[in-house]
């Protein structure tokens, strides 16, 4: 009797078993062949264009991956690209873009990122000891067809990328070498501070120096290239003339004005590195100050030196 028992109850684990797998054979057959499956998007920065004392235009890299069966028809798409949760880029491409089943494709966007946001990411990550910071994308999907009912489709994604630092450039020192009575020749000293893990070359400079309210007093060129090492803090002296008769009417401002005397540096010049991002970028920027935050800027770096 026993015996009897226990054969029905071996039977019908195996009908039970046997039914379970061939109605798993059947979901498989007929179940959806989309579901579980959704198109993904990814960011990167390719490479910078320009960069001025307020903007940098560069292309972002952006992949979208199709895992499904059918083909995706993108009319356009909206996007916003957020760094360690600060929104450095927000704007819409409008080309449309066809993507075919179980395939993917990297469409570069041209786009402008304020130097404000994009700086206070670096500098507070360089507070906290990171390397990295985390990049999110958000992107809106505007489809030619609908799909399953949809014609949008919303993807968002992190990535985690090196911290990048813009290079930062101060006017710390000058020296008057000969005088004339047209023009004089001077040498400026200017620091270069490159806090990325890779060299940044600066080609072909020109620049001028506005003292008070004259523009171009101090005007000048470097060709050739101006070479910054990774993680390096240097300072370059550059030849430059000084007009006379600008000089001397700043010379007037500058003694009602004393330390507060102001002055502006423009700098333009191509930028190369070992890093794609940066090999054929122009640089185009204006570092303002006055004469006392000179004087408080070498005596950093000549205490800098000494311990060097």
């Amino acid at each position: 009797m026993k015996k009897k028992s226990i054969l029905w109850v071996v039977l019908l684990v195996v009908i039970g078993l046997a039914g379970w797998f061939l109605y798993q054979r059947y979901v498989g057959k007929n179940a959806n062949p989309v579901s579980g499956l959704k198109p993904r998007v990814g960011v990167s920065i390719a490479e910078i264009h320009s960069i001025t004392d307020s903007k940098m235009d560069v292309n972002l890299s952006v992949l979208i991956d199709n895992p499904l069966p059918v083909g995706m028809n993108i009319q356009d798409f909206a996007y916003t690209v957020r760094v360690d949760g600060v929104k450095i880029a927000e704007s819409d491409y409008a080309k449309p873009i066809e993507i075919k089943a179980r395939d993917s494709s990297v469409v570069t966007v041209p786009t402008q990122i304020k130097l404000d946001a994009f700086s206070s990411i670096a500098k507070e990550g360089e507070a906290r000891g990171q390397d990295s910071a985390t990049y999110h994308i958000a992107a809106l999907l505007h489809l030619a067809k609908p799909f399953l009912g949809k014609d949008t489709l919303r993807l968002e994604a992190d990535k985690r990328l090196p911290l990048f630092h813009l290079p930062e450039i101060q006017l710390v020192g000058y020296d008057v070498e000969k005088f004339r009575l047209k023009n004089t020749d001077l040498d400026l000293q200017i620091r270069f501070i490159n806090k990325n893990d890779f060299d940044i070359s600066f080609k072909d400079m020109t620049y001028s120096v506005d003292l008070g309210k004259e523009g171009n007093t101090i005007r000048g060129q470097s060709p050739g290239i101006t070479k910054v090492p990774a993680r390096s803090d240097k300072v370059y002296t550059i030849p430059v003339q000084l007009t006379i008769g600008k000089m001397l009417k700043a010379s007037v401002q500058m003694l009602f004005q004393g330390k507060d005397f102001p002055y502006a540096l423009h700098m333009d010049c191509k930028m190369a590195s070992s890093n794609d991002i940066l090999k054929n970028s122009q640089m185009k920027t204006v570092i303002r100050g006055n004469l006392e935050d000179i004087k408080g800027l070498k005596k950093t770096v000549e205490v800098k030196s000494k311990k060097d």
